[in-house]
């Protein structure tokens, strides 16, 4: 639950412990033809509310396919919601939604699941949703809530009750995905550049601490170049090995360029005044959650690219 003090009642862990709730995990895939593409998830060792996205095929990438998930839930003994031990007036309308924030993508919205009467007898919920190709980018957090879909009439009892339009009356549960194992430990771009290298990586900050990392980093693919057929997933001739080789070559970069601005390094390391989603907070990811070693150019390389081919 949140530490933010409420003017009025909210949902408690005792509270939710009363309404005995109950979810699924949440399940996600794509589309492709005609089919639908199942996605797994994994733990990034940051607790059981962040994971990665990944496809063990390595076609799917959320700028080329939709992102769907779904999950089920249910409430047991909800009535404790309603009246003046609870937290919405007994004839209101307590709506449950799934609210969804990409901050790279500077986005937002809210899913609707359900909605909660003192007068229902069960209750079970099934949410299914698509986000389209190119909406969402690294880092989406989702939070389940409650929240007043419709406003009752107070008893003589209930005025100390939330009764307005949209107003949130407490958390459930919340979950953090980033999007694909490989797109989003690098952004990827694709180029038409004739002339110009099969790859190359711009790394274009001013401030690592603040700028966001897919913002001042990309690495992009030349499809204009003869070699591109290998690392284009559509066609036969792609190489997933020469992919990991390009990114692994590309974070070497972005790491040794960071580590020689000294002034913004020790920051970095120590996540000390460091923005989300910034350059900064990448690297400091990578050396800290992921434990690739920084100690020499030869030993950065060394553990990026065990990585890519333990984890990848």
């Amino acid at each position: 639950m949140s530490d933010v003090v409420s003017l009025f009642p909210v949902l408690t862990d005792e509270l939710l412990g009363k309404i005995r709730f109950q979810k699924s995990e949440y399940e996600f895939y794509y589309s492709r033809d005609d089919n639908e593409w199942a996605l797994h998830t994994e733990d990034v060792g940051m607790g059981d509310s962040k994971h990665i996205i990944k496809d063990e095929q390595g076609i799917w990438d959320p700028d080329n396919y939709n992102l769907c998930l779904k999950r089920r839930y249910s409430l047991r003994t909800y009535q404790c919601l309603f009246g003046e031990s609870g937290i919405a007036c007994n004839n209101a309308v307590i709506g449950m939604a799934l609210i969804w924030t990409s901050q790279d993508s500077k986005q937002r919205g809210v899913i609707e699941i359900g909605e909660i009467k003192k007068s229902n007898l069960d209750l079970s919920f099934s949410m299914n949703y698509e986000f389209p190709p190119a909406q969402l980018r690294g880092t989406v957090d989702f939070s389940t809530v409650l929240y007043i879909k419709k406003e009752g009439t107070p008893g003589w009892d209930e005025d100390h009750l939330a009764n307005k339009y949209g107003c949130i009356l407490g958390e459930i549960d919340k979950y953090s995905i980033t999007l694909d194992g490989k797109g989003s430990v690098f952004p990827i771009y694709e180029v038409n550049e004739p002339g110009q290298p099969l790859w190359y990586v711009k790394c274009d900050w001013d401030d690592p601490t603040y700028d966001l990392f897919s913002e001042a980093v990309q690495i992009n693919l030349n499809v204009a170049h003869k070699n591109y057929k290998y690392l284009d997933k559509t066609k036969r001739t792609y190489d997933d090995q020469l992919l990991k080789e390009v990114i692994a070559s590309a974070l070497s970069i972005v790491i040794l360029k960071l580590h020689d601005q000294e002034v913004y390094w020790d920051n970095t390391i120590n996540g000390t005044g460091i923005q989300s989603g910034s350059v900064s907070e990448a690297v400091n990811y990578f050396v800290n959650t992921l434990e690739w070693d920084v100690s020499s150019p030869e030993l950065i390389s060394l553990s990026i690219r065990k990585f890519f081919d333990q984890r990848l």
